[in-house]
């Protein structure tokens, strides 16, 4: 036996290769409700938000180090070398009589949530040993990457360093005093660095780079040694080893990077929050910011850069522009790390009723028998009756069932809700559909109604009376679509003939979106186009409003923000040709249209630059307070003194 497996073989080795897999759920719990906490603050202070999050990566600490003392064996309980396998008490009598001590399982290493019942019963246990080994094989390689990274911060703090000039560190000692820091900070002008940044935590050091020096302004340069300063006053430091001990000890989890990742975006949002109450500029402090983009570099963990976290979406908060969503992912993410848990519950209970049946004539087999399931009887849901109409012969052979609803709009369109449910997982669809969509959709009560689409059809029965109705669907798939699709150079399985008809994916729109030189796009693509609304028309319009050949995700960004071949004439006319299309998109978000243009022309400010246009808009400088300044003498400003004092609030006084 290897050293490694007389370690994994171990009491405690065992506890924590349990506390491993048990973390998997916890994580993907805390990252959730961190998620959830940070949602529902929005825009709140990042000190709160700061808070939130770290107290979310001390949580996470704290579950596995829980489990591991939860689990860890009692004093003189005996464990086997070998792999552990659960045994049951009945097993475990009749094996060995009472009294025996021979054999005896500690409770630590059959936890109660895997029971016999478990479809992880007899893989798991024997698996443990290698979740033990990999867990230790990545602690250790990111413990040399960490060590790497400690080793080039103390480079970073002896080479090619020097004093900067007398009053530069002057400037230190003041800035020092007004942010109460108390500890000596010293500033030293570094070759190795192209970002300023601060180093350790006893003797905190302050290293700026040569070219800051020379690039940034007095005043910039002030604002970013403030930022380096409120690190030293936050001991920001001592967070930062904790994160890098945490990520490295439960790298495996995707919840841990994340909360890591809220916890670095907020540090510097406070940080950034301090430089500017000092400073007394957010706009000047923002354009320091952006200086700094260009000298970005890669910079070891232990370090605290000033370009640290994304600079776009802090310059963005500090002008007062909501940063964009970067957690689309995390759901999905976390809700994968909840299969572990998921797998302890009965399966059966979420199977389709209407599968229990078959009318295939084949004899039918005594049923296995039900796992017994760990959720409480009060949660368990009943499951839906099954469809009236059973399935027709001939049709395709993975039928698919529902229950909709519906009810008659003023327009005249039917609004439909339609939900599915059984062991493939949970669906819901709702949308409008004009009358013309159905097939033999009747006055009612009782209604027999088809909606056909290219990929299949859906099947409709029930009850309309007045403007409402309920019933029950199937989904009949299309094989000559099948045939006809992969001609068209698109593979479709049976699985997603449904998703297909339910957004209308027609074999003309493909043909025309391929001619349009969009055939080699993803199925996935292609059902977003049509949620989105990307028709060939569309294309069309925006070719002759000459954006051509637009990567497919553009096009849904601008179906997203507005952005179509009417806007881009106005906009035209308005004076602005040959717009970028990320321009095009940052007018749509932030309401340059082209009658606000109008506004400020008629206002006497002809042809402003674009990014004037965008800054207006962010700070509330409309042709409005324009004519309102003009009132109370404010006039033929130049459009930094608009800015200003628009900012400054003067008018409201």
């Amino acid at each position: 036996m290897t050293g490694i497996e007389t370690l994994s073989a171990t009491p405690a080795a065992q506890a924590i290769a349990w506390a491993l897999v048990h973390f998997l759920w916890q994580g993907a719990l805390v990252g959730i409700a961190a998620a959830g906490a940070l949602a529902a603050l929005g825009k709140g202070k990042a000190s709160v938000r700061y808070s939130v999050a770290l107290g979310a990566l001390v949580l996470l600490l704290a579950c596995p180090v829980v489990t591991v003392l939860r689990m860890a064996p009692p004093a003189g309980s005996v464990i086997p070398i070998s792999p552990v396998i659960p045994v049951s008490p009945a097993t475990a009598s009749a094996v060995h009589p009472a009294g025996s001590e021979e054999g005896l399982v500690t409770t630590a290493s059959v936890p109660a949530a895997f029971s016999e019942s478990s479809p992880i019963y007899d893989v798991l246990p024997a698996a443990l040993p290698w979740v033990f080994g990999l867990w230790l094989a990545g602690v250790a390689g990111l413990s040399l990457y960490h060590l790497g990274g400690w080793r080039l911060t103390r480079i970073l703090r002896r080479r090619g360093t020097r004093p900067v000039p007398a009053d530069l560190e002057t400037k230190l000692r003041g800035l020092a005093r007004r942010m109460g820091v108390v500890r000596a900070v010293e500033l030293l002008e570094s070759s190795a660095v192209q970002v300023p940044a601060v180093i350790g935590w006893l003797k905190p050091v302050i290293l700026v780079p040569g070219s800051a020096l020379a690039g940034l302004s007095p005043q910039q340069l002030e604002a970013i040694l403030a930022h380096e300063l409120a690190h030293v006053r936050r001991h920001d430091y001592l967070v930062n080893l904790l994160q890098t001990v945490v990520e490295t000890l439960l790298f495996y989890h995707p919840a841990v990077w994340w909360v890591s990742a809220q916890i670095r975006r907020e540090r510097e949002n406070c940080c950034d929050d301090l430089a500017v109450a000092v400073c007394g500029d957010p706009l000047g402090y923002a354009r320091a910011l952006a200086n700094l983009e260009g000298l970005r570099v890669s910079s070891p963990r232990l370090a605290l850069a000033a370009d640290g976290g994304s600079l776009v979406d802090r310059v963005r908060r500090l002008v007062g522009v909501p940063a964009r969503s970067r957690r689309p992912w995390l759901a999905g993410v976390l809700a994968l790390s909840l299969l572990p848990a998921g797998v302890t519950f009965d399966f059966a209970q979420f199977s389709d009723p209407a599968d229990a049946g078959s009318s295939s004539g084949a004899a039918e087999s005594p049923a296995p028998p039900r796992k017994a399931s760990l959720a409480p009887a009060s949660l368990e849901k009943p499951a839906p009756p099954a469809p009236p109409r059973a399935s027709a012969p001939g049709r395709q052979g993975t039928e698919r069932r529902g229950t909709w609803s519906a009810e008659r709009q003023k327009d005249g369109k039917i609004h439909l809700r339609m939900k599915m449910r059984g062991t493939w997982g949970s669906w819901e669809e709702s949308n409008s559909h004009p009358v013309s969509a159905f097939k033999g959709l009747g006055a009612g009560p009782e209604v027999r109604f088809d909606m056909p689409r290219d990929a299949g059809t859906f099947h409709f029965e029930g009850r309309f009376e007045g403007g409402d109705g309920t019933g029950f669907f199937t989904f009949e798939g299309n094989p000559a679509y099948v045939r006809q699709m992969a001609a068209l150079g698109y593979q479709v399985s049976d699985s997603r003939l449904m998703e297909l008809a339910l957004h209308d994916v027609s074999l003309d729109f493909v043909r025309q979106m391929k001619e349009l030189d969009y055939g080699d796009v993803s199925l996935d693509r292609l059902v977003e186009f049509r949620i989105h609304g990307v028709s060939p028309e569309f294309v069309r319009g925006m070719a002759d409003s000459g954006y051509r050949q637009l990567p497919a995700e553009r096009l849904v960004e601008f179906r997203i923000h507005g952005v179509n071949p009417d806007f881009v004439r106005g906009m035209v006319d308005a004076g602005y040709r040959d717009l970028p299309a990320d321009r095009l998109v940052e007018f749509r978000i932030h309401g340059v249209n082209p009658q606000f243009v109008q506004g400020f022309t008629d206002a006497g400010y002809r042809n402003l630059p674009a990014d004037r246009l965008v800054e207006f808009r962010i700070h509330g400088v409309t042709p409005e307070f324009v004519r309102k300044a003009a009132s109370k003498g404010y006039k033929n400003l130049s459009p930094e003194d608009l800015v200003e004092l628009k900012i400054m609030g003067r008018l409201d006084r």
